[in-house]
């Protein structure tokens, strides 16, 4: 996962927001999609965010009354969540999320796992541990939520490969991608115009093609079932109950 850290700490991190465009409407769609689905709490309630970035996941979850435990290794954005937070009900923690276990006490109500964050993890191997990890968490009837690209339905090839992310009068956003048989090499193309003049810079990182059905029958293995899979925002979403 360390390639991976390297770049958000030293590229992607501080522009990750702007790229998000808008926070409070990502706010809002996050919130309308964990109201469809009905997310059941009490006062004690606690939900885990995996990988939680600026906080488009945990605010919306504080706001429906969970205790948030938001995780995520890249420090500039933990900040900007507390900065989005105010006094809403999360704590933050600065570390890999693949230790999140040593964080909590006792088993929780709801794991999420969004925003194509298990792809960034460093092999398949680490994905099948995570997902034992949040079998083992998750209290009985508690749910876990996924979402990640579909790597599989289409893959580009010649100039579909480079997808415009966005652009204003100073920055331009590019990605370029490369798919492998396991994992997708993407290539961030930033054009940055600095005193009148364009400069570009270019960080790379590998991204896991994982395959739904797998992880699917992984957490089925765990003794969670699927409740539904649908799309949002362009990415699977899968949810499961622990029973």
């Amino acid at each position: 996962m360390e390639p991976v850290k390297t770049h958000y700490d030293e590229f992607l991190g501080s522009l990750y927001s702007w790229i998000l465009g808008d926070f409070s409407n990502a706010y809002k769609k996050y919130l309308t999609f964990f109201k469809s689905i009905e997310l059941n709490q009490n006062q004690t309630s606690v939900a885990i965010d995996l990988g939680c970035g600026p906080g488009c996941q945990s605010l919306p979850l504080a706001d429906l009354g969970y205790d948030v435990l938001a995780i995520d290794f890249c420090k500039e954005l933990l900040e900007e969540l507390v900065e989005h937070a105010g006094d809403r009900s999360i704590t933050t923690v600065h570390d890999d999320l693949r230790v999140f276990r040593k964080y909590i006490d006792e088993p929780v109500d709801l794991i999420i796992c969004m925003g194509d964050t298990l792809a960034h993890l460093a092999n398949h191997q680490s994905v099948a541990k995570l997902l034992d990890d949040i079998a083992r968490t998750l209290k009985t009837d508690g749910k876990f939520i996924y979402a990640i690209r579909d790597y599989f339905s289409f893959i580009p090839e010649g100039s579909d490969r480079f997808i415009p992310i966005r652009a204003n009068d100073d920055m331009i956003f590019t990605c370029f991608l490369d798919y492998n048989d396991d994992k997708v090499h993407v290539h961030d193309i930033l054009h940055r115009k600095i005193e009148g003049v364009w400069q570009t810079t270019i960080s790379d990182y590998q991204k896991l093609r994982l395959n739904t059905d797998q992880i699917n029958k992984k957490l089925e293995s765990n003794g969670l079932q699927m409740e539904s899979s649908s799309l949002l925002d362009g990415m699977i979403v899968g949810i499961f109950k622990k029973i």
